[in-house]
């Protein structure tokens, strides 16, 4: 885990160092909250639960000569204990996730900019302290085994990217944002995502 958290950083601190001073290329970080929706086990389902997710997230143009397409880049962590529902199973999780997301610009107005995106995250996360619950809330049986997988998820998201000062190509950017993420490998986290993002 710790090594795919360095190596993912590299490649981050590589793209923000490289795009400071381009044109159209911003860098930043993000706060979202994240509903994680209940995994099927064998031994039972788990929980759902709100965690907050805290990231790094960098774009830039697909084209340079056409502003309503860009990419976006995000490295994202959460640690999360999810409770379980009644003969499921608790669990103690861990995410570090990358997303790539192009992203359409529908419209500008004025310092409004509304876009929509889909795209791809590829996430590494640790299950543990994993145990099967009883119809009261009570732990029995022995702990199961932790699970460390890869896992990739299809994303779908839409926001507005509102843009704070005169310069266009110095103002900051404040992105409210609502993403879905639908795991297809490893069936793993998934769920709705509520970000802000603060670009430079």
């Amino acid at each position: 885990m710790q090594k795919t958290i360095f190596v993912s950083s590299i490649l981050l601190i590589g793209l923000f160092s490289s795009a400071v001073n381009a044109k159209g290329n911003r860098y930043g970080g993000t706060i979202s909250q994240f509903s994680i929706e209940s995994i099927d086990y064998e031994q039972g389902k788990s929980g759902e639960a709100d965690a907050l997710r805290y990231g790094l997230t960098y774009t830039r143009p697909i084209d340079e000569n056409n502003n309503r397409w860009r990419w976006w880049f995000g490295a994202n962590y959460l640690n999360e204990s999810v409770k379980a529902p009644d003969n499921g199973v608790y669990q103690e999780v861990s995410n570090f996730e990358f997303r790539v997301v192009p992203q359409y610009a529908l419209t500008n107005v004025s310092i409004i900019t509304p876009y929509i995106g889909a795209g791809v995250s590829l996430g590494y996360s640790q299950y543990s302290r994993r145990w099967v619950v009883d119809n009261e809330g009570y732990k029995y049986g022995e702990q199961l085994e932790d699970i460390d997988q890869f896992e990739v998820s299809l994303v779908g998201a839409v926001g507005t990217v509102i843009k704070l000062g005169s310069n266009p190509n110095a103002h900051l950017q404040v992105i409210p944002q609502v993403s879905y993420l639908f795991p297809v490998y490893n069936d793993g986290i998934g769920g709705l995502e509520l970000s802000v993002s603060l670009l430079f």
